[in-house]
């Protein structure tokens, strides 16, 4: 019975634990401070504090990972589509974005390998968003080619690599099982959800489709829970009250 009641005491005592730690924030495309997905983002962002940095990855025409959300650049003010250029001409380009923080201007687009250099540099870890790189998704093979990229760098434990693609989540469990993987499942979090519990993933969640019960039930099958984007102090408190492991945001909080 003393066993039994020391058991449980420590069972409450890990849940009460894991209640009080404070998320992990990730910098959303860097920081909020400069222009997103640039190596200006990335230096500032470590030098705020970040633990964590978000960077999504593409790749060029001439086979070049570069870190950028939208497949064009025109939302930056470029007129290139990335997969169609080389980084050369990517390279001629100089962005502008009008942020909360203010202005930017001036930057060029980042290599993921310049990426993994400034967090290796600054002991950041590296959270690389896959977006789809092509079409037919089983293609996979590039994807070898990244994690050797994060190899070389000294970072493949410290690494994660997040994907809405279950193809992509797939190879890499097949391929390189030491990699660190979360599955984007967003409106899918439920219709995914055993399929993400069989592979023992970890997994990212819209914050507004996020609440306790929905932590809850990854925890209880041993998940974490990483959410994007929380910007404003009472949204962190509400969801670090949820339990969320990770919150993406673009401004250290709280």
């Amino acid at each position: 019975m003393k066993k039994i009641f020391t058991l449980a005491l420590l069972s409450l005592a890990s849940s009460l634990l894991l209640q009080a730690a404070d998320p992990v924030l990730i910098g959303r495309r860097g920081c909020g401070y400069a222009i997103e997905n640039t190596a200006e983002a990335y230096h500032e962002g470590a030098r705020r504090g970040y633990k964590i940095m978000e960077a999504h990855v593409r790749a060029t025409a001439d086979s070049v990972f570069v870190t950028s959300h939208d497949g064009k650049t025109d939302r930056l003010g470029g007129h290139m589509k990335v997969a169609n250029s080389t980084l050369d001409s990517l390279r001629a380009e100089r962005y502008t974005q009008v942020r909360d923080s203010g202005r930017y201007e001036g930057s060029t687009i980042c290599t993921v390998e310049e990426f993994l250099d400034i967090c290796a540099a600054n002991s950041v870890k590296p959270l690389l968003h896959l977006k789809t790189l092509s079409k037919n998704t089983k293609d996979c093979g590039f994807l070898s080619h990244l994690v050797d990229l994060v190899d070389s760098k000294g970072l493949a434990d410290s690494c994660i690599i997040l994907t809405s693609e279950p193809d992509y989540i797939d190879y890499l469990m097949k391929n390189h099982p030491r990699v660190k993987l979360q599955y984007q499942a967003d409106t899918k979090w439920q219709e995914m959800f055993d399929w993400a519990k069989a592979r023992k993933l970890d997994v990212q969640i819209r914050a507004d489709l996020v609440d306790a019960e929905c932590v809850k039930r990854y925890h209880d099958v041993g998940a974490k829970v990483n959410i994007w984007t929380v910007n404003t102090p009472e949204d962190y408190q509400r969801y670090k009250d949820y339990g969320v492991d990770y919150i993406v945001t673009d401004y250290l909080l709280p």
